[in-house]
């Protein structure tokens, strides 16, 4: 826990930040290049329209069309997303694709696991079958064991909570083969910060994902193309608002804004922080700025905004 913060602070320079990303993601010069959104929205190779037999796609192609699957996840166009992701897969499957990325099956199912993910359905993703991915073994139990750590933070319930600590158990064994600075480390401290949360051992939760954000800093290659599945600041500022730490909470997500400004779950969730502060200024700019990235999303994506 951190001394002296209050539930009840007022979050400083959120306006700042409100005002100062939301500038920037607004505001296009018509001298300036199109866009990540603009040119996916504008690339020839749709979700809509399947490679045709004897058709070769260049790795080149696929490597733009994984970075567009990103871009339609943070628009929240979900279904477009998921469109794109079966199309990317029939592609690599059928061999149309030259010199075969030995990563993409991988990527695909990172963002196919992030969709699920960002939807927030937590009792369907804990209850749904997950396979396991040779190429990614951490990333079935991950997912299974943070939607059932947070599907069970209300409730307690007994089953979900032992769902969740038995996806723990594996990924414990996978850190220990892979080693602490890892992919399968990773997940193993969200998994355990998010149990930590939903038994409201709140200085274990924070101390945990502090070290997966940490660790998430160090494998982030920063060329664009790392997906993270789950963004461990953001899991805990989720933890700190429902437990009713709200200035806690807005600083995490106000760090996630800045790493990733076209977050729109943070937005969300910042908005929500400065509500129960009684902050309304700084929470309509919030929501103000979540709606404006989300104004092309998929109703299931809208119906999660303030």
């Amino acid at each position: 826990m951190e001394p002296g913060l209050s539930s009840r602070r007022r979050l400083p320079a959120g306006r700042g930040l409100a005002l100062v990303v939301g500038v920037a993601l607004l505001s296009t010069p018509l001298t300036r290049p199109l866009t990540a959104d603009q040119a996916c929205r504008a690339d020839t190779f749709r979700p809509a329209t399947p490679p045709a037999a004897g058709t070769v796609v260049t790795a080149d192609q696929l490597d733009q069309f994984v970075r567009c699957v990103q871009v339609d996840l943070d628009a929240g166009r979900w279904r477009v997303a998921g469109r794109r992701l079966d199309q990317a897969r029939r592609a690599h499957d059928a061999q149309v694709v030259t010199q075969r990325s030995r990563d993409l099956p991988a990527q695909l199912a990172r963002l196919a696991a992030t969709r699920a993910m960002d939807a927030g359905a937590w009792s369907a993703l804990a209850s749904a079958p997950v396979g396991v991915d040779p190429l990614l073994p951490w990333l079935a139990p991950l997912v299974r064991g943070v939607a059932s750590a947070r599907a069970g933070w209300g409730s307690q319930d007994a089953t979900l909570l032992d769902q969740a600590r038995q996806a723990l158990r594996t990924l414990e064994g996978l850190a220990r083969a892979a080693g602490p600075v890892s992919e399968p480390e990773r997940a193993r401290l969200i998994v355990q910060g998010a149990i930590a949360g939903a038994q409201y051992e709140r200085e274990d939760m924070q101390l945990l994902l502090s070290a997966a954000d940490e660790l998430e800093r160090r494998l982030d290659p920063a060329d664009g193309r790392w997906v993270p599945v789950v963004i461990a600041q953001e899991l805990e500022a989720d933890l700190l608002r429902i437990t009713d730490r709200y200035a806690a909470a807005g600083d995490r997500y106000r760090a996630v804004i800045a790493r990733r400004p076209h977050r729109v779950q943070s937005w969300i969730g910042l908005a929500d922080a400065y509500r129960r502060l009684g902050d309304v200024a700084e929470a309509t700019i919030a929501a103000d700025q979540a709606r404006a990235l989300w104004k092309d999303a998929d109703p299931d994506a809208r119906s999660l905004l303030p």
